[in-house]
């Protein structure tokens, strides 16, 4: 298959199936539908929790999800667990039709179930990528984070006319929130789940085919040339006589998972030179004396490549947890992932504060993803042209600023409220892919999803503690607060990063 029609199956495939990833994205348009279903519906429900529990489960069980894809990997092979991991979440989404009549239910199964096979999925499919797209993984990356995007848009305008076609207003004020009060929008949220259930099946197996039809020869080439190469030894020495044999691979280490980086087989052995003496008889060439060091440092280095990890050492989890600069990054992504938990679950409600007119907040939802088709892949060629870290610092940064200005300009100009959504969206989306790649930067590419499912683990703690959090600072210190914390979390994030240049 040619090389272009190759990569542009690979990049699609990826690009359909990162759609099952994209609750992140429209979850926090759907929140006050299902907030309205809860109220309606209270006098039913067996046990009340916080539709955000929701979002915290899936973030939880997400963080696990990727600590074991490389386990679930060599069990059951790449192919195998991202397509199995497809089909589950597909399942889960569908069972949102019933399970939204229970708040607890939907937590654990739409959020929690969900979270678990989105992670072994998202972070198998873009090991994957990595491997068959070396030259460019800070692009690809970028073009596959595009998948989140293009489901968040589809699923936040689905959202609206499925639930809202009307454009009816939260007209019922309960406390410190506002509610959808019309019963028959409030009747319409479960059907919600069966149409993007059945959607999300669709796109993942014809993204998985194509991904399958993309990479098999690479990843084929790839075993057959790692696990299949002979190397020369010395068998025999018996009187001066040296016989070189190969050494064949075994059995047991074909089905070694790939290398994190295996798009290219770096060392090729040559065949041994054939040196005939005075007496006719074979001899060793000083070329076989070479240490494995010294074949190495002989290899052309790409000068993309040369950017991706600063020691150009392939990190272990075990070794990771111990370095310095483990612990800034876990500091700086548990502390932007509270940044990105404020605006993705909570824009449109507090929007909602100032801003009646529900088709504006979901259109302002719709243009923040649509707006960042672009971005994702400019980061993405960011992180390969300036860096990955100075990618972060300025993202971050911006992050701060722009919440900031939210809090500002909702009390004054609602208007700039929606756009500033705009702009601070464009710096928290893409947070997964951002420390996805700095993890690999930082650590290499081999246990590159292990490691990134470690760096997520503080999230465990901080998510599940979030909707207790927010509640708290709504009731007490009102939501300004709420969004001026996140804003904080950004600086601390970027100053996490800035400081990894002295470790």
């Amino acid at each position: 298959m040619r090389a272009f029609y190759r990569t542009t199956f690979v990049l699609t495939g990826s690009v359909l199936n990162a759609l099952t990833t994209s609750m992140l994205s429209f979850y926090g348009n759907l929140l006050p539908y299902i907030d309205s279903y809860n109220y309606a519906y209270r006098t039913r429900i067996s046990l009340d929790v916080d539709p955000l529990w929701v979002s915290s489960a899936y973030l939880c069980t997400f963080i696990i999800g990727m600590i074991f894809s490389s386990p679930v990997e060599q069990r059951f092979g790449i192919y195998l667990s991202i397509l199995g991991s497809d089909i589950i979440v597909s399942l889960s989404v569908l069972s949102g039709y019933f399970t939204v009549t229970e708040p607890l239910a939907l937590a654990l199964v739409f959020g929690g179930l969900q979270g678990i096979f989105v992670g072994i999925a998202y972070a198998l499919a873009q090991k994957l990528l990595l491997q068959t797209t070396v030259n460019y993984g800070g692009l690809a990356t970028g073009i596959m984070s595009v998948g989140p995007i293009l489901g968040g848009l589809l699923f936040i305008g689905l959202a609206f006319a499925v639930i809202n076609p009307s454009n009816m207003k939260p007209d019922l004020t309960v406390d410190s929130k506002v509610f959808f009060s019309d019963q028959s929008l409030v009747d319409r949220v479960p059907i919600f789940f069966l149409v993007v259930g059945a959607i999300k099946i669709i796109t993942t197996l014809i993204g998985m085919f194509l991904m399958y039809i993309g990479t098999r020869e690479i990843l084929q080439n790839i075993k057959q040339e790692t696990v299949g190469e002979t190397v020369p030894v010395l068998h025999e020495i018996n009187g001066g006589k040296a016989k070189s044999k190969l050494c064949a691979p075994r059995k047991d280490c074909e089905d070694l998972p790939l290398n994190g980086s295996g798009a290219r087989v770096y060392r090729k052995y040559e065949e041994d030179e054939k040196i005939q003496n005075s007496t006719g008889e074979r001899v060793i060439s000083s070329k076989d004396a070479l240490t494995e060091d010294t074949q190495m440092n002989e290899l052309p280095q790409d000068s993309g490549e040369s950017k991706c990890s600063p020691s150009q050492v392939e990190v272990s989890p075990r070794e990771m947890i111990k370095s310095a600069r483990f612990w800034l990054v876990w500091l700086a992504f548990v502390s932007s992932n509270h940044t990105n938990y404020i605006h993705l679950n909570l824009y449109k409600q507090y929007g909602q504060r100032a801003i009646s007119d529900d088709s504006m907040l979901v259109t302002t939802g719709i243009i923040c993803n649509a707006g960042m088709l672009v971005v994702r892949p400019l980061v993405g060629i960011a992180s390969d042209r300036i860096g990955i870290r100075n990618t972060n610092v300025i993202l971050n940064g911006a992050s701060s600023l722009f919440m900031s200005l939210m809090v500002l300009s909702l009390h004054t100009c609602p208007w700039a409220y929606m756009v500033l959504c705009v702009l601070e969206n464009m710096g928290v989306s893409p947070h997964t892919m951002l420390f996805s790649l700095l993890a690999a930067f930082e650590f290499g590419k081999t246990y590159c999803a292990s490691n990134m499912g470690l760096i997520r683990s503080g999230n465990i703690p901080l998510v599940l503690l979030e909707p207790i959090i927010v509640n708290a600072l709504i009731k007490t210190i009102g939501w300004d607060w709420v969004f001026l914390t996140g804003s904080f979390a950004s600086v601390i994030a970027t100053v996490a990063i800035i400081a990894l240049e002295w470790f």
